[in-house]
């Protein structure tokens, strides 16, 4: 049963990213009816996209696709033939939201523009993802996630200062674009319900990332600064400056700090916490001698936090009020047991992968709650029930639309 806060809305993803991928994701997972409509032959871009499932490179154990698509259904259509768009506009006629991430000039050459799509269906959400927006000099650039970071400004800041900027690990822009268009598409269905219109959101990738980004500009604009990259190593509450931060321990990495619920814990406090008062020395005793005294206290922490298995380390910190953290493994997130208390995790079953464990729900609508409806769909799995069953297009219509690579 389908009580999901977003269920009265039908969708229609034309996206071929990750960040559109993941803005429909979240619709869909909260009870939205996402039409995923995939290129004919070899479907969403996001299909050749590892990690595969066994690392077969097969277009239906895209690992990356599964996650961003379950809970949708999926159509194929050639929206570059001419005798496509009635088909199209037949599925925007019944919808509430477009997402797209075509170049801001791509719909308006096939005669889909904003005002067009305004005259078809006036209720209609039209979200558009692209690298610059859709206007500006740099409308009709092409971009990628390194893009994104250093023209956001994020990237001048990250590493450090004496090496060359650092671009995060893992291509987190597309899933803050998808994430903020998800908000910024359900904020217009909300004004929706007031003006009983739709609106074009213009979201810019690049945006999306300087808007984390905050801080460095805000600066500048006050005082002429430009905030640099760190130094090679970062000194903190205890100032041994290599203790402060990630460290080895026994098993594995350990997120060590000296940070305590208290403004100035005592150093006594955190060599009892190592079981090791013999190393509390009041050369240690204030920041200021700490620091003056770094590398010897380092060669002295480092050492005793090597022989810590990392989640003893964690708990027992925790317990006693200092901020620790864990480095988890893939291996540590999926048995993480906080993350398993939430029901982070939920099993799905795929007819090409199996079952599989993915990450689920992320925050929580008790009254109208997140549900796994149905896994990633195969390549136009929902031809027949959409064109024929909802649309009404004869099975026949649907045979000579396959032929014609209409579908």
């Amino acid at each position: 049963m389908n009580n999901g806060a977003l269920r009265q809305f039908r969708v229609i993803d034309l996206s071929t990213d990750v960040a559109g991928a993941y803005c429909s994701k979240f619709l869909a997972d909260y009870g939205a009816d996402v039409i995923k409509v995939e290129p004919v032959g070899l479907g969403d871009p996001t299909r050749g996209i590892g990690p595969f499932f066994h690392d077969d490179p097969h277009q239906e154990k895209s690992l990356l696709f599964f996650y961003l698509n379950c809970n949708k259904r999926s159509i194929t259509l050639n929206i570059d033939q001419s005798s496509s768009r009635a088909i199209l506009v037949s599925l925007l006629e019944t919808a509430d939201v477009l997402i797209e991430s075509f170049a801001p000039n791509y719909l308006q050459d096939i005669g889909f523009e904003y005002s067009v799509l305004e005259t078809i269906n006036p209720r209609l959400v039209v979200t558009s993802l692209a690298p610059f927006g859709q206007t500006g000099q740099y409308r009709n650039h092409a971009g990628n996630d390194l893009i994104y970071y250093a023209m956001s400004g994020m990237m001048y800041t990250s590493g450090a200062y004496d090496r060359e900027p650092l671009k995060h690990g893992h291509p987190q822009s597309y899933y803050m674009a998808g994430q903020v268009a998800a908000y910024a598409t359900t904020a217009a269905l909300y004004a929706r319900t007031f003006s009983g219109e739709g609106q074009h959101v213009d979201l810019s990738m690049q945006e999306v990332v300087a808007a984390h980004h905050y801080m460095s500009p805000t600066r500048y604009s006050y005082m002429g600064a430009i905030e640099r990259r760190a130094p090679k190593v970062e000194g903190g509450s205890f100032k041994g400056t290599r203790f402060e931060g990630i460290v080895p321990g026994k098993d594995g990495y350990i997120g060590a700090s000296g940070q305590h619920g208290r403004q100035r814990p005592l150093f006594t406090e955190y060599a009892n916490l190592l079981g090791r008062p013999d190393i509390d020395d009041p050369k240690f005793a204030t920041p200021s001698s700490r620091l003056e005294h770094a590398e010897e206290l380092d060669s002295v922490l480092l050492p005793i936090l090597e022989q810590w298995n990392k989640y003893d380390y964690f708990d027992a910190a925790m317990e006693q009020g200092w901020v620790a953290g864990v480095v988890q493994t893939s291996e540590d997130l999926i048995n993480c047991p906080q993350l398993e208390a939430r029901g982070y995790y939920t099993e799905v079953e795929h007819p090409f992968i199996g079952k599989i464990k993915i990450p689920g729900e992320i925050f929580r609508l008790p009254e109208s709650p997140w549900t796994m409806r149905a896994s990633a769909p195969l390549l136009g799995q929902h031809n027949q029930e959409i064109y024929c069953d909802e649309l009404g297009y004869t099975k026949r219509e649907l045979i000579l639309m396959r032929q014609q690579g209409v579908i």
